[in-house]
């Protein structure tokens, strides 16, 4: 099996735009009301959710702010896998179905780490707390 191979300077977008993900969400096989976050990189669709770039006082900024803080609780619940799972910090050379499924597992484990309370292992701290809402448990379970 030959796999497309996507060079670490590949931007994101161009890896979505052509994704079955997309296909997914633009032939509306997702489920109403599931969304993807993105960055000012992407461009705003119905089933992808972009910060305003000049957002007007009210609710343009209030969106803005609630974009920011869930794209931070994101980007934070990656940077806990990628520490616990060092293999998802390298190159996986794997079909995209095998990686999907190594994925999942990694977060499968780690929610039953956190339900377990089982600490990191290296660096000690499991958790970063830098905008920390009390609630991490809630916002950081990856598979349900």
């Amino acid at each position: 099996m030959l796999l497309q191979k996507w060079p670490g300077s590949t931007h994101d977008l161009r890896i979505l735009m052509e994704s079955g993900l997309r296909q997914l969400f633009e032939r509306r096989h997702v489920p109403a009301g599931c969304h993807l976050v993105g960055d000012s990189g992407y461009p705003c669709k119905s089933w992808l959710l972009t910060p305003y770039l000049c957002p007007q006082v009210g609710p343009q900024l209030n969106y803005n702010r609630a974009h920011k803080k869930t794209r931070s609780v994101v980007e934070r619940g990656i940077g806990q896998l990628k520490r616990r799972f060092h293999v998802l910090h390298s190159e996986i050379r794997l079909s995209p179905e095998k990686t999907s499924k190594v994925i999942t597992v990694c977060a499968l484990l780690q929610n039953l780490c956190r339900q377990r309370n089982i600490p990191q292992t290296g660096d000690g701290d499991e958790f970063d707390d830098d905008d920390d809402d009390g609630d991490d448990n809630e916002h950081n379970q990856f598979v349900d």
